[in-house]
């Protein structure tokens, strides 16, 4: 088995997740890391624990690095995980032992959910309440954050699309499910890991801007009211800001101003029911802050030819 790990920066995390792939019941033939640019100790760490590193080139993205680690690694099974993703002591052998059945393709960890800051518990009770905590697409899956495990031979025929930043996963596991029909998905509850999410504002704004300055090319290919759906949420914060502050001068738009500050009001709301917590401050801070950023990234698709993250 060969595990798959793209990273750009991550030195903060790295270290912890490569001693939780060596702290494992059963090791892995081989770890690689597909490197994306990084310009602090990543590559130090990697070359610690003995991580085969390869490096991306001109192009970088976490799903072109994923096809690259892929095309490269030697198991018959591959790990594909983000490098902020530490694995149960047990993880990997519970899931080896379920790929004795042939007909299994794929297994999707189960997060543990452990919080490791106040923010981050903020932005998981946000994806509970909203519903985005798992791997679109593979609606048993319970983990934040890309890892799953896959017979290199499945992936192969479907790999990533390198255009998308947000909605790559989405995009995968669509594909996986349609070419793969009758085939069996796990998400096993004894197979655990621990995810993160955005730690530093850095990493936040990073995060959104790239899914902004992809979404127009995801939304190309998924043309429905899902994508609708999503660039609504994503957009109506700064769209009551924008209808508050035009509402000002002309009067008589003040009909949107309250109707885009009622449906945000209302948005929050249902997340603070379905995540059943009382956030509704920090939801409301966390969902406008997000919401600039990725603005912020749909303006850069239409003014810059940039490629990759």
């Amino acid at each position: 088995m060969s595990i798959v790990i793209p990273t750009k920066n991550e030195e903060d995390m790295l270290e912890k997740c490569l001693k939780s792939i060596l702290a494992q019941s059963s090791c892995p033939l081989e770890t690689i890391i597909v490197d994306g640019g990084s310009t602090d100790n990543t590559l130090f760490i990697a070359k610690k624990y003995d991580a085969k590193i390869i490096k991306e080139g001109e192009y970088s993205s976490p799903a072109n690095a994923r096809n690259v680690g892929a095309q490269n690694a030697k198991g018959d099974i591959l790990l594909i995980m983000d490098a902020d993703i530490m694995l149960h002591r047990h993880c990997i052998a519970r899931a080896l032992e379920l790929f004795r059945k042939k007909n299994v393709i794929a297994i999707i960890p189960t997060d543990l959910n452990y919080n490791h800051s106040y923010v981050e518990s903020i932005q998981r009770k946000w994806n509970e309440g909203a519903r985005t905590s798992i791997n679109i697409g593979l609606r048993n899956a319970k983990v934040s954050g890309l890892v799953i495990f896959i017979r290199k031979k499945v992936f192969e025929k479907v790999r990533f699309n390198t255009e998308y930043g947000f909605g790559e996963d989405d995009d995968f596991s669509m594909r996986l499910e349609e070419e793969f029909k009758g085939s069996r998905i796990l998400v096993p509850e004894n197979c655990k890991v621990i995810s993160h999410h955005p730690h530093t504002f850095r990493e936040f704004a990073t995060r959104y801007i790239w899914w902004g300055r992809t979404f127009f090319l995801y939304m190309a290919k998924h043309f429905c009211f899902r994508s609708f759906l999503n660039l609504s949420s994503f957009l109506l914060p700064i769209l009551v800001l924008l209808s508050f502050f035009t509402s000002l001068m002309l009067p008589n738009l003040r009909i949107f101003s309250i109707t885009f500050f009622s449906l945000f009001i209302i948005k929050i709301f249902i997340i603070c029911v379905r995540s059943r917590s009382m956030l509704f401050l920090q939801f409301a801070f966390f969902d406008i802050t997000r919401s600039f950023f990725f603005a912020l990234g749909l303006i850069q698709s239409v003014f810059t030819t940039q490629k990759g993250r």
